[in-house]
């Protein structure tokens, strides 16, 4: 793989990061049911839809070969919304 490749590859990891993070508090109320039937329908449903997901646009980019370090970039992704959304929150219950 190309090193252009490989930086487009590590910025879509790094985005879809934040929106799996940004999918996951949407589907709170799912992932977190009461009823067990609609919390194991949900989850499964969530992750199947990210994990297609990633890996449909994956393949447009490199031809859905995984490595390590977009690992690292998803939950660098995940991680960087998750401090933004409580800097946001702390700054609107002030």
């Amino acid at each position: 793989m190309d090193l252009h490749t490989q930086i487009i590859t590590l910025i879509f990891s790094y985005i879809y990061g934040i929106f799996f993070s940004i999918f996951l508090s949407i589907n709170y109320k799912i992932i977190y049911h009461d009823k067990k039937t609609i919390k194991l329908i949900g989850s499964f449903l969530v992750i199947m839809v990210s994990v297609l997901t990633y890996f449909i646009l994956l393949r447009k980019i490199n031809y859905a070969a995984f490595h390590i370090y977009q690992l690292f970039m998803i939950i660098l992704g995940f991680y960087t919304e998750y401090i933004i959304y409580k800097k946001i929150i702390t700054k609107i219950h002030k």
